[in-house]
């Protein structure tokens, strides 16, 4: 059930966005990145089960639009590389069990961006948001050309 709160932001997002007054560099909350539903499906193809995500009207109006993200940073390899930003701080993250996969937002950071950051550090990035429906190899939402601001 949409709350109020919700339902004020989503039609004041319709109309900046019928009036092509959705600014760039918006900031999308993880409220607004919670608009996904999962459904599980089988891929013949790799003899697995995997969610299918399905976005909500709220989401889409960012899709390929360049947003600003707020989170709490989770390495995913030693060489500071590969990093998601997340809703929660590591113990409470998605594949800890604490939260689902709409809780986290793979970075793929500016070649000028990649480097150290700490766990858990609170930070602001701003790229172009992708979704991703059925990539197993990816999280439900890729920030492209990531990165702090």
């Amino acid at each position: 059930m949409l709350n109020i709160k919700t339902v004020r932001q989503f039609i004041s997002w319709i109309i900046l966005f019928l009036a092509g007054q959705l600014p760039a560099q918006d900031l999308v909350d993880w409220t607004t990145l919670a608009d996904v539903k999962f459904e599980q499906v089988f891929s013949e193809e790799l003899g697995i089960s995997y969610d299918e995500a399905t976005f909500g009207p709220f989401i889409s109006l960012f899709e390929g639009k360049e947003v600003k993200v707020k989170g709490y940073m989770i390495p995913l390899d030693g060489l500071g590389v590969a990093y998601v930003l997340s809703r929660n701080p590591n113990a409470t993250c998605f594949f800890c069990g604490g939260a689902g996969p709409e809780t986290v937002v793979e970075l793929e950071l500016a070649p000028h961006a990649i480097g150290r950051y700490k766990l858990d550090d609170y930070r602001t990035f701003k790229g172009v948001l992708v979704f991703n429906k059925k990539n197993i190899d990816h999280l439900t939402y890729v920030l492209k050309n990531a990165e702090p601001l």
